[in-house]
């Protein structure tokens, strides 16, 4: 049995494992990469290679630290797509531990990147649940 699951903008994933993805050296990327030391990078709308794509590097969030979704875009197939990771498929995340977030950890990486994520969803870590959780309180 396969299952998908597109989360939701504010749905946490608490790792599990190590996520090691590729990390797209573009702007909204670029401090994320500093902060982690993966590059020195001056540029800053990114880095690019001699045939005018993105540079890329790895990226790693270490097992116990949470993802929370700050924005998914999908979009319909394009044309010139032709491999995988061609189009501009995405998910932004924020870095946490516990409940904080990390300094400098919000970062995009292309869709299927995210298939190797190990992770667990408890029921309070999806913000529907968290949203309902606080209307219930401030209802009382």
């Amino acid at each position: 049995m396969i299952w998908t699951i597109i989360p939701a903008c504010g749905d946490r994933l608490i790792l599990e494992q190590d996520w090691e993805f590729d990390l797209y050296l573009e702007r909204r990327n670029m401090v994320f990469a500093k902060s982690m030391k993966l590059t020195d990078v001056q540029e800053r709308w990114g880095s690019y290679d001699e045939n005018r794509k993105l540079r890329k590097v790895r990226g790693k969030v270490e097992a116990g630290f949470t993802l929370e979704v700050l924005r998914v875009y999908i979009r319909q197939f394009s044309r010139s797509a032709i491999q995988v990771g061609d189009d501009y498929d995405s998910i932004t995340f924020r870095v946490l531990k516990g409940e904080k977030p990390v300094k400098n950890a919000r970062f995009w990486v292309k869709l299927p990147d995210t298939y190797s994520i190990e992770y667990r969803q408890d029921p309070d870590s999806m913000y529907r649940n968290r949203v309902k959780a606080v209307k219930e309180v401030m209802e009382r």
